[in-house]
């Protein structure tokens, strides 16, 4: 969505990895002239599992020959800020040009979860912008920080978000004699994937040999930096994300179940709710179906005034426009029920019913 509205285009979008499978490429209009926007695959973590995560990821580590990112513009889903923030640091501590764009505010507002994007940002240590594709909101604010970071006025963090030097010191010591141009976090993923990089043979064995004189351990790693990757995130949150109390909504969501699962009230509690879903259905879509029918009724009987009697106007107004009236007078009565399943379901009850209906089916 963020890019179909930077660019104009109508591209197939979703707020999950996989929907994006390679690179679409579009083109922005900014202040210091137009900007090639490239949507590359969603990914949780710097650590490819799939082959659109290594789309991805070969583009932020420079191994793509076609791209070389000025700006990376990361986009998190505040409604699950946790998961994202991993992936968003790993980009941070790559030491390149990072804008952490928030979106889903809306569902996080109604989870009751606030963010305090100042001081998020003064904690990641990078431009973080608060946005709404679908309402247009914080577009211009994220052009205007691409804008700045682009320009140099926004630089990557000095200090890493972690320790990465700590887990193989000697190793990336060694291979940043070979290639300068990389940072401590960087040096670990060329530690790591190596092999799949374009590299040329005489840096492939030089890696290899690092390996090997250091006793690189790639899994132990890469869980280590996880975990402490997780632990400063923690930290953060705590400091820049109000969330409500689990506590007091698992108590409310049990006082609920001792009633509406109770084992003879709950069964009084669905026979009653079933009585209001059908009678509902019926009461409100009594009057669009009354309106269907008058209209088509109202129809018929002007086309038998201004045709001719004879086999087609019989057709037309008996069978053809009959039979249209029959089916389009279902329409309300299937929407409002389907309305009012998806009511149910949203609140938790539809489970409910199947919890208390299961013995019996």
């Amino acid at each position: 969505m963020l890019f179909n509205c930077l660019t104009g285009l109508n591209q197939k979008v979703g707020n999950f990895p996989g929907v994006t499978v390679d690179k679409k490429t579009g083109s922005a209009s900014l202040s210091i002239g137009e900007a090639e926007i490239i949507d590359l695959p969603g990914s949780y973590s710097l650590y490819p599992r799939r082959l659109d995560e290594w789309v991805s990821y070969k583009v932020l580590l420079n191994q793509d020959s076609d791209i070389k990112a000025d700006v990376v513009v990361a986009v998190a889903d505040a409604s699950n800020l946790k998961r994202n923030l991993l992936f968003c640091t790993q980009l941070i501590d790559l030491k390149i040009p990072v804008v952490v764009v928030l979106t889903m505010l809306d569902i996080a507002s109604k989870k009751g979860i606030k963010i305090d994007i100042t001081e998020l940002e003064r904690e990641l240590g990078v431009p973080v912008i608060a946005v709404n594709p679908r309402k247009q909101k914080g577009i211009t604010q994220l052009k205007k920080a691409i804008e700045q970071t682009a320009a140099g006025l926004y630089k990557a963090p000095v200090i890493d978000f972690i320790d990465n030097k700590a887990f193989a010191a000697g190793a990336i010591n060694d291979l940043k004699k070979e290639l300068p141009e990389l940072s401590d976090y960087a040096a670990i993923h060329y530690l790591i994937n190596h092999e799949s990089f374009g590299l040329k043979a005489q840096i492939q064995e030089t890696i290899e040999s690092i390996e090997q004189e250091h006793k690189f351990n790639p899994t132990k790693t890469q869980a280590e930096e996880i975990l402490q990757r997780y632990s400063r995130i923690k930290h953060i949150m705590q400091q820049t994300v109000s969330e409500p109390d689990p506590l007091q909504k698992s108590l409310f969501t049990e006082k609920l179940d001792n009633i509406l699962l109770h084992r003879r009230w709950g069964y009084l509690i669905l026979l009653a709710v079933l009585f209001l879903l059908f009678q509902s259905v019926f009461l409100l879509a009594s009057y669009p179906m009354d309106w269907i029918d008058s209209a088509f009724a109202s129809a018929g009987g002007w086309l038998s005034s201004v045709l001719p009697e004879n086999g087609w106007t019989d057709l037309l107004v008996n069978g053809i426009l009959a039979g249209l009236s029959g089916i389009v007078m279902f329409v309300p009565q299937i929407a409002i029920l389907f309305g009012l399943i998806t009511i149910l379901e949203d609140s938790g009850y539809m489970a409910r019913i199947s919890f208390l209906t299961d013995r019996l089916m």
